[in-house]
């Protein structure tokens, strides 16, 4: 799940809108470090944080109170050393978490690292875990985490209720680990945030997905928002159609992906209810300077829902890409609820997260802030008078060429912003 390209998937939703009128906005971001440790435990700061073997990106981040906060993402835990030439050993995506208690200042300060999902790996690796299905032997990457109530049955024939789902990425790659391709949509389901998180058996989002491409990407990168506070949500996932390009190529060869979106009702979630997919517009989105014919490609998002304006924040990668295998800058984008459901409209560009305000080249992997249900939170639950994100950055300064000495060096940062937005008006 190294490259981050995608998403995007249908919701049934009979909404007959018009497009909707985009409030004006201010960003005014402010970027500091994420304060998370590496896996090692050495935080921000410390002798080693810079030059140690470890990733840590794509982060999912629930705002459990005004107080708290937990952040999932992905890591590496066996250290990469470069002398040793131990990459392909290194590079297996686990999710990680660390529990976050707000300070006078407004940081957070985050407790020991844990791990929430690990790959199964092979027999003899000392982390062979096989309690993981196969079909994510070599990472757990990507996870999003929403509250819900979720049932599932147990080893002994009875059922049991969860209230916290994880969807994530796992990747069974049988070439060596060359890259993230064979990608699925996974989901763990657990009685509390902290866990233990149990993995339903099978995928989600698997490679009966209509245009999936195993020489691909695949399908991946969840990010969910919860419809009923139960078990109906929606599920927003790397998509696999070249229209989801504003102006498609006719030579596109699935190369070329987009976000897609399903409503999904996993209350029974051994028997999980997909709606019909289709694929967001990308129509106001800032164009890629990589696509022919100026063309907008959403992918790699972040989801949260802000009931008080009735619409859907993103954050996404966009940008150049240099030949590395993530993109330089993270965009904040808005578009209206009746969008999603519908179909159509333009998204307004809130502001981005480059190099100029990070000091990286390279700024990418992002997370919202999200309350448990998947609603925008800023200092607190229901708080939608901003946006805080969460991302990882790489120098780019490195004279060997990527991935190991540009994935290595993935940390996450973090970046606030006030949205000073009125509500969207429907057009009549």
């Amino acid at each position: 799940m190294r490259t981050r390209r995608l998403s995007a998937a249908a919701v049934v939703g009979l909404l007959t809108v018009a497009a909707l009128a985009q409030p004006a906005h201010a960003w005014t971001p402010t970027v500091s470090s994420s304060g998370v440790p590496l896996p090692n435990g050495v935080y921000p700061g410390q002798a080693g944080y810079q030059t140690a073997g470890y990733y840590q990106y794509a982060p999912s981040i629930v705002q459990t109170s005004s107080t708290q906060r937990i952040i999932y993402y992905c890591a590496n835990q066996v250290e990469y050393d470069r002398k040793a030439g131990n990459g392909l050993q290194a590079t297996h995506d686990h999710v990680l978490f660390n529990v976050g208690t707000r300070q006078s200042n407004g940081s957070y300060s985050w407790g020991r690292t844990q791990v929430a999902l690990r790959p199964r790996l092979e027999p003899g690796n000392p982390g062979y875990h096989p309690a993981t299905p196969r079909w994510a032997a070599y990472h757990i990457c990507d996870p999003e985490v929403v509250k819900g109530r979720f049932t599932y049955p147990t080893a002994d024939g009875g059922r049991r209720t969860y209230t916290w789902a994880m969807f994530f990425t796992g990747a069974d790659n049988d070439d060596g680990g060359a890259d993230g391709r064979f990608n699925v949509v996974g989901l763990a389901l657990a009685t509390s945030p902290l866990g233990p998180w149990t993995i339903v058996a099978n995928p989600v989002i698997d490679i009966t997905e209509p245009d999936y491409n195993p020489a691909g990407y695949g399908v991946g990168q969840p990010s969910v928002t919860s419809v009923n506070g139960q078990g109906y949500l929606l599920l927003f996932y790397s998509g696999l159609d070249c229209a989801a390009l504003d102006r498609p190529e006719p030579g596109c060869d699935g190369t070329d992906r987009g976000t897609a979106v399903r409503t999904l009702d996993i209350s029974n979630a051994d028997a999980p209810v997909l709606g019909t997919r289709s694929f967001v517009t990308t129509a106001g989105l800032t164009p890629e300077p990589f696509l022919p014919n100026s063309g907008r490609f959403l992918h790699n998002a972040s989801w949260a829902y802000d009931f008080s304006r009735d619409s859907f924040v993103i954050s996404r990668d966009t940008g150049a890409l240099g030949g590395n295998e993530v993109q330089e800058s993270v965009e904040i984008d808005r578009i209206a609820g009746a969008s999603i459901w519908a179909g159509g409209g333009t998204w307004t560009v809130i502001g981005q997260i480059t190099g100029a305000q990070t000091g990286y080249r390279w700024n990418h992997n992002s997370g919202l802030v999200r309350d448990a249900y998947g609603g925008l939170a800023y200092r607190a639950p229901l708080d939608h008078s901003g946006v805080d994100v969460y991302f990882a950055t790489e120098p780019g300064q490195s004279t060997v060429t990527p991935p190991w000495d540009g994935y290595f060096s993935y940390r996450m940062r973090h970046c606030t912003s006030p949205l000073h937005e009125s509500p969207p008006q429907q057009a009549r």
